[in-house]
């Protein structure tokens, strides 16, 4: 059951989740598109995709970022963008702030 503040997609069971604001690294150019470094809360990371899923990303970034300052009470997401195989879901948080969940298929352990 979600806690306070949260809502059932806040929760998952076999994926990697992190949160973090809305700060971008680093973006460079790989062979299979680009790739975007964020500083999450367990520190760099990133992701790679197409030209065109990055572009949708920084779409949706501005977005929350123009609505952010005029958000001081909801907590909720806006959209959630696929990046290669992450999905990257993008959100406000209570007082102004952007929220950002980069969520990435379970990895084998080792």
């Amino acid at each position: 059951m979600p806690g306070p503040g949260r809502d059932a997609t806040d929760e998952t069971d076999d994926t990697e989740v992190m949160s973090m604001g809305l700060e971008i690294l680093e973006a460079r150019q790989t062979d299979n598109g680009l790739a975007v470094t964020f500083v999450t809360d367990r520190g760099p990371v990133a992701i790679e995709g197409s030209e065109a899923q990055i572009a949708r990303l920084a779409e949706v970034m501005t977005q929350v970022a123009a609505l952010a300052p005029l958000n001081e009470t909801e907590r909720t997401w806006i959209e959630d963008v696929a990046v290669g195989d992450s999905l990257v879901r993008l959100g406000l948080a209570p007082g102004g702030e952007g929220r950002v969940q980069i969520i990435r298929p379970a990895r084998p352990a080792g």
